[in-house]
C-alpha cells in the first residue's frame, strides 16, 4: 500500500564564477539512489535538479552568474508537487546560501513541511546550516536507510529524535546522533531512479562531451567509500572510509539496462576508488566483454594509480576504457606527504607509459597552493606534469572543504577567511597561503596551463613522441576522430574551465 507522505529532493541552482565549472552538469546519483529506495518502500518521490537546466545562465555581477532554474521556476514546480518532506543537497560550503534559498521557498509554500539537509558541508558544519531557521534536520552519511526512517516516522507522526545518521537542531547547539552503519550489501539497493529525472539533458550535455569519445553518456557508481586519507578530500563524510562494492554482475546489469533503455554508449564511472580490488575490476571488464556491450568508459573522479598494472589496464582497454584520469595532485614529495597521498612518482610515470602503449589517453589532476607550498613546490608540480608523459593535465587550487584535515590546517594557521567561502572554488580561488595571495595562485594556475600546453605542442613535432604516444591511440576510425576532436578542444582552450572568462554572451 502506498504511503501518504510526499517527498521531494532538490538540487539547488548555483551562483558563482563560471570558471568553477558550475555549468558542468552531473547526474545526481545520491538523490537518485535515495529516491529509488523510498519508491521501493512505497513513498511518492520527485526530484528537481535545477542544474540540469544548465543553459539558463543569468549574470549577477563581475564573474558571478546564476546557473540553473530560476527561483520563480523552482517555486512553481515545488507548488505543483506539494511535498511534505523536502531533502536539499548542500555538498559544498561555497553553495550554502543557494541551498538556504530552497529551504526558504519550501517553508514559504508550506510552513509545516519538514526540511532535511544533506551533503558533506551540512554534515561538517551543522552550526552554520542551522543558522537558517527553516532547516529542521541534517542527514549525514549514506542516505537511503536514514531518509527512509525519517519519512516513516514522519508518516506515523512519531518524534524525529534519536534517528541514527541525523543531526538535530537542539535547544542550544546541534545534537549529533550516532552514525548509521554503512550498507554492506550494495547489490540490495535498487538502481538509481533515472525515470524521475530529465535523462536526455544529462546524456547530451555539451560540456560532458568534451572528454567523450561518444556522444551519449551518463554516470554510474560501482562502489562506495575510500580507504585513503587524502587531507583535502571531503567525500569520506558521506561514504566513509570503508570500501564497499557492488558485484560485477550487478554493475554490468545496470550498464546493460541503461544501454537498452536510454541508448547510452559511454559511461563515466564516478567511484572514488574504483580499483581497490584488482580482481573485481577484472571481473567487471570480463562481464562487459562477455555480454558484447559496445561501450566506452572512463573514470572522471580519478583512479588510484598505485592500484593499476599492465594486466588490469589491458583488460580495461578491451572492455572500452579509453581515458585514465589520475589524481597525482603534486610532483613534490614533501607535498605528497603533507596531503597523505600515497603516490610513488616513479611508478606513476611507469603506469602512464603503459597506458600509452595500450592506447589509453592519460590525464591527471594537480592541486596548487597548499598552505606550506613555496614557489619551489609549485614548480616541481608543473615540471612533473610536463615531463611525466601525460596527455592532459588539470590544475586546480587547493580548497579547504569543511570536515577535512586541510580545513583544520587552514583554520589553525589563520588562513580560513570566512568572508570568501562563497566566492572561492578550485578554479577561481580566493584563499591565501603563507606564500601567495588568491590572485597570485590564480596567476600560477594559468601559468601552469600555459606551460603544459606549450610543452605538449612542442612534443607533437617529435617523431619519437608520435610513434610512442600518438599512434597507439589511433588504430581505428573512431579513435582518429576522437583525437581530432581533442586537438580542436585544446586549440579552443575548452578542456579546462579555467579558461572561461567573464562571458557577457552567456548572460
Amino acid at each position: 500500500m502506498d504511503k501518504k507522505t510526499r517527498v521531494l529532493f532538490v538540487i539547488p541552482p548555483l551562483r558563482g564564477d563560471l570558471r568553477a565549472g558550475i555549468r558542468n552538469v552531473k547526474f545526481p546519483l545520491g538523490p537518485a539512489y535515495i529516491a529509488a529506495y523510498l519508491e521501493k518502500n512505497g513513498f511518492f518521490v520527485r526530484i528537481i535538479d535545477s542544474l540540469a537546466y544548465y543553459e539558463k545562465v543569468k549574470k549577477l555581477g563581475p564573474n558571478k552568474y546564476h546557473v540553473g532554474l530560476s527561483y520563480d521556476e523552482i517555486e512553481k514546480r515545488m507548488r505543483e508537487i506539494n511535498a511534505d518532506v523536502i531533502g536539499i543537497n548542500c555538498g559544498y560550503t561555497a553553495y550554502e546560501q543557494d541551498a538556504f534559498e530552497i529551504a526558504n521557498l519550501a517553508k514559504k509554500i508550506n510552513p509545516n513541511s519538514l526540511i532535511v539537509f544533506g551533503g558533506a558541508h551540512s554534515s561538517a558544519e551543522p552550526n552554520s546550516v542551522f543558522k537558517n531557521k527553516n532547516v529542521d534536520l541534517i542527514a549525514f552519511g549514506e542516505g537511503e536507510e536514514t531518509f527512509n526512517e525519517i519519512i516513516s516516522k514522519y508518516e506515523n507522526k512519531e518524534k524525529l529524535t534519536g534517528i541514527d545518521g541525523t543531526i538535530e537542531r537542539g535547544n542550544t547547539s546541534p545534537i549529533k546522533n550516532k552514525p548509521r552503519p554503512f550498507i554492506k550489501d550494495l547489490d540490495s539497493l535498487p538502481f538509481p531512479a533515472r525515470h524521475l529525472l530529465p535523462m536526455e539533458r544529462y546524456i547530451t550535455h555539451p560540456d560532458s562531451a568534451l572528454w567523450a569519445m561518444r556522444g551519449r553518456s551518463t554516470d554510474i557508481i560501482t562502489s562506495r567509500g575510500c580507504p585513503q586519507h587524502c587531507s583535502f578530500c571531503s567525500i569520506f563524510t558521506v561514504w566513509g572510509r570503508v570500501w564497499r562494492s557492488r558485484s560485477p554482475t550487478n554493475v554490468v546489469d545496470e550498464i546493460e539496462h541503461v544501454v537498452k533503455t536510454y541508448n547510452v554508449r559511454q559511461f563515466r564511472i564516478q567511484d572514488d576508488n574504483l580499483a581497490v580490488s584488482g580482481q573485481r575490476i577484472k571481473e567487471i571488464c570480463k562481464e562487459i566483454i562477455k555480454r558484447k556491450l559496445d561501450i566506452k568508459w572512463y573514470t572522471p573522479n580519478g583512479i588510484a594509480i598505485w592500484t593499476l598494472n599492465e594486466e588490469i589496464l589491458t583488460l580495461m582497454k578491451k572492455a572500452g576504457y579509453y581515458l585514465a584520469i589520475f589524481g597525482i595532485e603534486s610532483g613534490n614529495e614533501e607535498t605528497l606527504k603533507y596531503i597523505d597521498k600515497p603516490i610513488n612518482l616513479k611508478y606513476a610515470r611507469k603506469i602512464i607509459g603503459i597506458c600509452h602503449r595500450l592506447g589509453i589517453w592519460t590525464c591527471s589532476t594537480f592541486l596548487l597552493g597548499f598552505p606550506h607550498e613555496s614557489m619551489k613546490h609549485i614548480r616541481d608540480t608543473i615540471e612533473f606534469a610536463k615531463d611525466s608523459g601525460l596527455d592532459f593535465a588539470q590544475f586546480y587550487i587547493a580548497q579547504p572543504y569543511a570536515g577535512t584535515p586541510l580545513y583544520k590546517k587552514f583554520q589553525e594557521e589563520g588562513l580560513l577567511d570566512e568572508g570568501i567561502k562563497e566566492s572561492s572554488s578550485l578554479a577561481a580561488s580566493q584563499y591565501r597561503t603563507h606564500y601567495f595571495s588568491g590572485d597570485e595562485l590564480q596567476g600560477l594556475q594559468q601559468q601552469a596551463y600555459a606551460e603544459f600546453m606549450k610543452h605538449k605542442m612542442k612534443s607533437l613535432t617529435s617523431p619519437r613522441f608520435i610513434i610512442k604516444t600518438v599512434l597507439p591511440k589511433n588504430k581505428s576510425f573512431e579513435e582518429i576522430m576522437y583525437s581530432a576532436k581533442i586537438v580542436k578542444n585544446l586549440v579552443n582552450q575548452k578542456v579546462s574551465s579555467v579558461f572561461i572568462k567573464d562571458e557577457d554572451d552567456l548572460a
